[in-house]
């Protein structure tokens, strides 16, 4: 009577085992079908992954040499045709600042709006 119950109690982790190996090994087939249509994408990927390397390399390889180089002497300046008009010289228009970059202007538009807050 012992040695039935056993060998039943056997049987059926034995069956629930060869189950739950089928049902992974479904899954698993499902996940490799789902990385093969991937995989084009990982390469793309991996392949732009290497290009921005490459160019953060190229251009810190450029700001160094750059920075190496001295900067040349401005030319005299010469009578010649301009497209832009000339800035108007300070003493002219009092209260305006001139501003060179993006950077300059942005940091003066948060100042100016501190300023009218307070």
């Amino acid at each position: 009577m012992m040695a039935t119950i056993i060998d039943t109690v056997t049987i059926v982790l034995l069956i629930g085992s060869i189950t739950y190996g089928y049902l992974v090994s479904r899954k698993v087939r499902l996940l490799m079908a789902t990385l093969r249509e991937l995989e084009p994408l990982v390469v793309e990927f991996s392949s732009a992954v290497d290009k921005s390397e490459h160019s953060v390399a190229k251009m810190r390889e450029n700001i160094t040499v750059a920075e190496r180089r001295p900067e040349p002497a401005p030319e005299p300046a010469e009578a010649a045709f301009s497209s832009r008009r000339a800035a108007p010289s300070s003493a002219e228009v009092t209260g305006l600042r001139v501003m060179r970059d993006k950077k300059e202007l942005v940091r003066a538009f948060f100042e100016n709006s501190g300023a009218a807050r307070v």
